[in-house]
């Protein structure tokens, strides 16, 4: 336990466990739909509960949400199943919200301020300040790892309200989105996978755009960028 009060061994600890979960994923892959569909049926009345408490662990276990909104909307339908899952990941990614921040935040904190006007430290402080776009721009995005981002966004400035706001807003369009592809693959409709598909790449050139937009618009200082600032040297 005296271990654990070091920043470096809670953060070592937070990367172990995410390697640990990433390895589960990859290697045992996400969860059977026809075992997953067996177990709603037998939940009765608490299939939606059982729903969002699954896609919650799921979230955390770094499940892709994308694969979680498409089965939630094969198995409910596109409103119903796009709301559960949305509700379960912003559960989970709350939850691995505050992992990061408990486990990483300190040791992240401390490198940042060791290096004061760098680049890692100004991007820290950017979000303390505009969370919410950073998470936003990020959301946008149906491909990006939507539980890994949530334990990172934990050990960086971002306040929880930021952080929540974000993802409820970036993450609420491809939710339904996938729920509703996942829905019509339950019905084979061509026009309404066409319609999904559709609406899901206009999603991900929006979050592509948003986040550009993001960077030029907001000062999101880049952590390539060759132009960055540089601290004067004293006279």
């Amino acid at each position: 336990m005296q271990l654990l009060r070091r920043p470096a061994a809670r953060f070592v600890l937070l990367l172990a466990g995410l390697a640990v979960l990433g390895g589960l994923v990859a290697l045992y892959g996400p969860p059977d739909v026809a075992a997953i569909d067996a177990f709603i049926a037998g939940s009765g009345r608490a299939a939606p509960l059982v729903a969002v408490l699954g896609s919650m662990v799921l979230t955390l276990a770094m499940v892709p949400r994308t694969v979680l909104a498409f089965v939630g909307g094969l198995l409910f339908g596109a409103l119903p199943g796009g709301l559960y899952v949305l509700v379960g990941a912003l559960l989970g990614a709350s939850v691995g919200f505050a992992a990061g921040r408990l486990l990483g935040r300190d040791f992240v904190a401390a490198r940042t301020a060791s290096r004061a006007g760098g680049r890692l430290a100004r991007l820290d402080a950017w979000l303390g300040r505009r969370g919410v776009f950073g998470v936003l721009a990020v959301r946008l995005v149906p491909l990006a790892p939507y539980g890994l981002m949530s334990y990172a966004f934990g050990t960086t400035g971002t306040r929880f309200r930021d952080f929540l706001a974000g993802s409820a807003l970036g993450a609420t369009p491809t939710s339904f989105g996938y729920a509703a592809v996942g829905a019509a693959a339950l019905t084979a409709s061509p026009t309404a996978l066409a319609v999904g598909a559709g609406a899901l790449g206009l999603l991900m050139l929006g979050g592509t755009w948003a986040a550009g937009w993001a960077r030029t618009r907001l000062g999101v200082p880049a952590l390539t960028d060759a132009g960055a600032e540089r601290t004067p040297a004293a006279s």
